[in-house]
């Protein structure tokens, strides 16, 4: 084929591709809100009795706690914050429900609870700069539960026993002063806690509440062994883990062997 007839079969030929090929339309363009707008309904959670959920839902302007009976369509909401979000919240009985909050974005977080048709309202933790939190729903206890703060010192967190009846806060843990977290088995007892240095990460272990905490394991930045929470006969605990593998799984570890 001469030159001239062959330049002009290939123009032909991308001629006719350019013609087939399907026009490109230009993806939406998604607004900023988007990504971080609140959700219509969070943390679903059912009462003790199984017969209500609570949820975190939108409300004047807000994250708000909502109470809905099960079977039915209409819920109530039981705060009505319009500063800041409500964090999360827990049933810790029938008749009262327990969420944290920040007062203005200070993120000194309080531990409140409210009953399910909105009344009752107490602070439990009514401390200036200091930050409390959740540590475990007691749920055969209704009228207590486990809450940290740092109350004694602002650099760490010790462990309290909180009556919601009676106010009284009870230190059941002191902070030597490297634990980042704490770990409960099913009864409430604090036998596992988590130390970090910015680069080692070590869980300890006791085997009841009257001993001592011992280093079970240490791994790097590079690896990862994360204390979830105990099996349910209080024995080993699952974690997030991956050791020998390359990705993160789901594992249940022996503290007493370190397996």
């Amino acid at each position: 084929m001469k030159p001239n007839l062959l330049l002009a079969a290939i123009l032909l030929i991308m001629v006719s591709m350019s013609a087939c090929k399907p026009k490109e339309e230009k993806a939406p363009v998604i607004p900023m809100e988007n990504f971080f707008r609140d959700p219509e309904k969070a943390s679903f959670r059912i009462s003790p009795n199984g017969q209500m959920i609570i949820f975190r839902a939108p409300h004047m302007g807000r994250m708000n706690v909502f109470v809905q009976k099960l079977g039915d369509t209409v819920s109530i909401p039981v705060t009505h914050e319009t500063e800041r979000s409500i964090y999360d919240a827990f049933w810790e009985s029938d008749d009262r429900i327990i969420f944290t909050k920040d007062l203005g974005g200070d993120e000194n977080t309080h531990v409140l609870s409210v009953k399910p048709d909105g009344t009752g309202l107490v602070d439990h933790t009514p401390f200036e700069k200091v930050r409390s939190e959740v540590v475990d729903i007691l749920e055969d206890r209704p009228e207590e539960l486990l809450i940290q703060n740092n109350k004694r010192n602002a650099e760490i967190f010790d462990v309290y026993l909180l009556n919601t009846a009676t106010g009284v806060l009870k230190m059941i843990a002191e902070n030597p002063g490297n634990i980042t977290g704490w770990i409960t088995d099913h009864d409430g007892k604090i036998r596992a806690a988590v130390t970090a240095d910015g680069v080692n990460t070590s869980l300890l272990y006791r085997e009841t509440e009257k001993d001592k905490f011992k280093t079970v394991i240490t791994t790097s930045f590079k690896e990862t062994l994360s204390p979830m929470l105990f099996t349910f006969d209080n024995k080993n605990l699952y974690c997030l883990s991956n050791l020998g593998r390359d990705k993160t799984a789901v594992v249940e570890f022996d503290p007493k062997t370190a397996k």
